[in-house]
């Protein structure tokens, strides 16, 4: 299979080949009512609490790969960091820059961009609502957290399509996943940290 390489010319997709060990955890911050931005293009820096965005750049610190819609990738742009990028730009799968690759799930499988990309380690689910969606439906969540903040939007962009923020626990246990143990306040003001994990089976 051939598609556009990153440097414009038509080239075959390289593969870094299949790895063990992959690990999905979900990230968001959002608003006390559910909702993860106000609109299109509002990254959690602009509303969150600074704890929480401490605890969120340490987590990425430890993150070796991102999976990212395409406006979530061009509001935090890192050339540095390897990311796959949801995107109906391209057919299928390919590399936007040596650590993009652009993967549209109309058109190749997320095992298929695993593969390409030679995926291992902690792999950091950053929405936005369809990625959620695409991941959980695939099942490629090990874990989420959610770092809850008090405030509310009113209205905006929910973490899942049709799911209210008063569905979304029983959303996650349809796909497997559940609280585990109390949320954790992050500061004097009201956010905490909500984590849900894999159902163990037995």
């Amino acid at each position: 299979m051939r598609r556009k390489g990153y440097n414009g010319c038509r080239s075959p997709i390289r593969s870094r080949g299949v790895k063990v060990g992959v690990e999905f955890l979900l990230l968001a911050a959002v608003s006390s009512d559910g909702f993860i931005a106000r609109r299109p293009g509002d990254p959690p820096s602009d509303w969150a609490s600074p704890e929480e965005q401490s605890r969120f750049r340490a987590t990425m610190a430890r993150v070796a790969w991102s999976v990212l819609g395409r406006a979530t990738h061009e509001t935090a742009s890192k050339p540095e960091r390897r990311r796959i990028v949801f995107t109906s730009s391209v057919e299928g799968l390919a590399w936007l820059s040596p650590n993009h690759l652009r993967f549209n799930p109309a058109g190749a499988s997320f095992d298929e961009a695993l593969k390409i990309a030679g995926v291992d380690g902690l792999v950091a689910v950053l929405g936005g609502t369809r990625v959620y969606d695409h991941m959980l439906e695939i099942g490629r969540i090990d874990e989420v957290r959610l770092s809850i903040e008090p405030i509310r939007f009113g209205a905006g962009l929910p973490m899942f399509t049709g799911v209210g923020w008063l569905g979304v626990d029983g959303h996650l246990v349809k796909h497997g996943l559940a609280r585990a143990g109390a949320d954790e306040a992050l500061n004097a003001t009201g956010t905490v940290e909500r984590t849900y994990r894999k159902i163990m089976p037995g």
